[in-house]
């Protein structure tokens, strides 16, 4: 397996690597409303407003240096990139893309990213709000459009009218107080505008009542619930109410990969996030999250994330550290 380094130095190269680049086409109001939002992120991300007043599930990113080949586990989410550009690997899919760009994320999905050429002055800033599951069946129900589409990422320019919706979202941190009835009716017309975009083909394949791609998400929920266990392709398959060899092609049509590579990322990412929180070490990590070996999680983790698990968290804590110093300088 190619480390995350490996893949974005060869993909160009590699001919079993498909690569899609988006440049997204603004007009000058897209433009200055995109600049506009920008400003607003910074502005609140540097203040630290969105911590005085959460609004479930928004996320902003400031970031003002690269980053190169890191990886983390994209959940279901539409999101804007405001400024910055930013290429990511899903399976042997890289894609390419930048400023004005809406994003669909319709499943969660390992994933390993680059951000490039980003400074101080030139920084990577977007937002990002997860889809609910519940809501988007309850549109798609009344929805007619019908998707056979097959993949869980979708990019396109990014609407006006998402912006704005964005951009409301965030005037609510001036008026905390409305956030609780105001807020859930902008986050279901986000909902309705990500639907009616591109990647509302992905969201209908998996998410409407009777979408083939329901048995292949029932199947990763019910692998997420049980990612420590030992599990085979069979039981998946029965889980997906499929046969072995179907539900091993649709599944890695939908994820870019096995069902066993994606059950290792999972153990693997929930392992990062368990050592992160400081509470425990490398072989007690191994073994919480289904390894019967610690040398075998160990290479496993190098493998994906480039460094021994000790060295990465420690590097991972450190720049943490960094940032928070950094931001009250």
């Amino acid at each position: 397996m190619k480390t995350p380094e490996e893949w974005f130095r060869n993909s160009s190269a590699d001919q079993n690597c498909t690569v899609c680049e988006h440049e997204a086409e603004e007009s000058p109001s897209s433009r200055a409303l995109r600049l506009r939002l920008a400003d607003r992120v910074r502005e609140i991300v540097l203040k630290g407003a969105l911590d005085l007043h959460p609004i479930e599930g928004l996320h902003l990113s400031y970031i003002e240096e690269s980053v190169q080949a890191k990886n983390c586990f994209y959940r279901l989410s539409v999101g804007v990139i405001l400024r910055g550009h930013k290429r990511l690997m899903i399976g042997s899919t890289e894609y390419r893309y930048g400023p004005g760009s809406a994003i669909v994320t319709s499943i969660d999905m390992p994933t390993s990213y680059e951000l490039m050429n980003v400074s101080k002055e030139e920084p990577f800033v977007s937002l990002s709000i997860p889809l609910n599951t519940a809501t988007l069946a309850e549109l798609i129900q009344n929805d007619d459009a019908t998707s056979q589409a097959k993949s869980v990422f979708s990019v396109e320019p990014s609407s006006e009218e998402l912006m704005e919706d964005f951009y409301r979202l965030l005037s609510l941190l001036e008026k905390p107080a409305q956030i609780p009835l105001r807020a859930p009716l902008i986050i279901r017309d986000i909902h309705c505008l990500a639907l009616s975009g591109a990647g509302g083909d992905c969201l209908r394949a998996l998410y409407a009542p009777d979408a083939a791609g329901k048995r292949i998400r029932q199947a990763i929920r019910w692998l997420r619930d049980n990612y420590r266990s030992e599990v085979s392709i069979e039981r998946l398959a029965e889980v997906a109410s499929m046969a072995p060899s179907t539900f091993h092609r649709h599944f890695r049509e939908f994820t870019s990969l096995t069902p066993l590579q994606y059950q290792k990322r999972l153990r693997l990412y929930e392992a990062q996030q368990l050592l992160l929180k400081g509470s425990t070490d490398a072989n007690s990590a191994a073994y919480a999250v289904g390894y019967q070996s610690p040398a075998q999680f160990s290479r496993d983790y190098k493998r994906l994330f480039g460094e021994p698990p000790g060295r990465h968290i420690k590097g991972k804590l450190a720049r943490i550290q960094d940032a928070v110093v950094n931001n009250t300088d």
